[in-house]
């Protein structure tokens, strides 16, 4: 036991440190001489009020507190220490007579971490001890590590909407002067010059539509409160979403086909989100599949309400394993150079993260050799005014 002021003799290691707080002396004086010989440091205080006073100017690393005291009683103290940055994670244990459920409870609610009942069985209130510390010190940490990824997180977000607004302004500004330029050179320039132009801006157009990615995967993991939410016919969402991809799918001789519903009804949603995951969807399903296959896409209500919005593709399907992997960010089945698919892979991670945006979620179902069939899922209270299609 040391002199009161929470310091340890110079050149010894630091033991663990513990502020025992009761008005019984006697209890006070036993309690020290137990937690010293295991190994702790104790600093002794006769009621809370001188206990809140050491616990002001001295750090712990555990305190043992007594409910029934002058002045300041335990309760008080937890609330306090509750309340105090320098105290506000130090683990306590209320020792207390009280041995009923009201006292407990209340314990509890101002932050205790355990509890002991006098009197005290000294041999296992020692491993006790033990316990409440090691717990302390493993919510601590997992605090903290809470803390450092919920920061890392936001400086994520923060950094992705910065570096790509800073990047796609000059990148629109780099493609319209390059194609400008090539329209004004046209014919006074060689093929091979040509071709160059061409090369440039092909390449700054693939990265726009990269860093647009990466802005709208940013968008869809953010603040759910900043969702522009509106009414839109389910036959004009499937309509858009078609509509952007018919180059693509003329390109790589792929059919799309829209399957035709029995009812149409209004989907209330961020239309753009959705927009751009059914966009993605479609994107995805017709960069894989084979030349002259074929995509099929539809939309209906099931039972409970809810909205499936489906895609599906005949390419060469996926196993479970390469399909977690494809649902996280910049992950493809093959991301080596050699790939056939350029991108960062961020089809389905945006999908999934604007169905989840919209308490939803993406359903995907595939096999090696069967193909994809990817849905955008979203709860009942989005869809509404069901009515006969025309």
């Amino acid at each position: 036991m040391d002199n009161g002021t929470g310091r340890q003799p110079a050149g010894e290691q630091r033991a663990r440190h513990v502020l025992v707080v009761d008005d019984d002396p006697i209890m006070r004086e036993v309690m020290c001489e137990q937690l010293a010989e295991i190994g702790f440091a104790c600093t002794a205080a006769e009621n809370g009020e001188t206990g809140r006073e050491i616990l002001n100017r001295s750090r712990f690393d555990l305190a043992i507190i007594d409910i029934t005291m002058p002045k300041l009683d335990g309760f008080g103290l937890l609330r306090h220490m509750r309340q105090h940055p320098r105290t506000v994670d130090l683990p306590a244990i209320v020792c207390t007579s009280h041995n009923d459920r009201a006292s407990i409870e209340r314990a509890y609610t101002l932050g205790a971490s355990s509890f002991v009942t006098k009197p005290i069985n000294w041999p296992q209130f020692a491993h006790h001890v033990q316990f409440v510390l090691r717990n302390g010190e493993t919510e601590k940490a997992l605090r903290q590590a809470q803390t450092e990824a919920l920061a890392a997180s936001r400086m994520k977000n923060g950094l992705f909407q910065v570096l790509s607004h800073e990047l796609k302004t000059p990148l629109t500004a780099l493609i319209g002067l390059t194609e400008v330029l090539a329209e004004q050179l046209q014919g006074r320039v060689t093929a091979d010059e040509r071709e160059s132009l061409a090369h440039v801006v092909e390449g700054a157009q693939r990265l726009n539509a990269i860093v647009s990615d990466i802005l709208l995967l940013s968008k869809a993991l953010g603040n759910p409160n900043q969702q522009k939410l509106a009414d839109i016919p389910i036959t004009e969402l499937l309509d858009d979403g078609l509509v952007g991809q018919k180059a693509l799918a003329r390109e790589r001789q792929v059919s799309l086909l829209l399957r035709p519903m029995e009812d149409n009804f209004v989907v209330t949603c961020d239309v753009h989100l959705i927009r751009q995951a059914l966009s993605r969807l479609i994107n995805n399903a017709i960069k894989f599949s084979p030349m002259g296959g074929s995509v099929e896409v539809w939309a209906h209500r099931r039972a409970d309400g809810s909205i499936l919005i489906s895609v599906k593709d005949n390419g060469p399907g996926l196993t479970q394993a390469k399909l977690q992997d494809c649902l996280k960010p910049f992950m493809q089945e093959d991301m080596t150079y050699a790939r056939p698919v350029e991108g960062l892979g961020l089809g389905l991670p945006i999908a999934k993260a604007i169905c989840e945006a919209h308490g939803g979620e993406l359903l995907v179902q595939t096999a090696p050799g069967q193909g994809l069939v990817a849905a955008i899922c979203l709860p009942p209270r989005l869809s509404s005014v069901l009515y006969h299609a025309a």
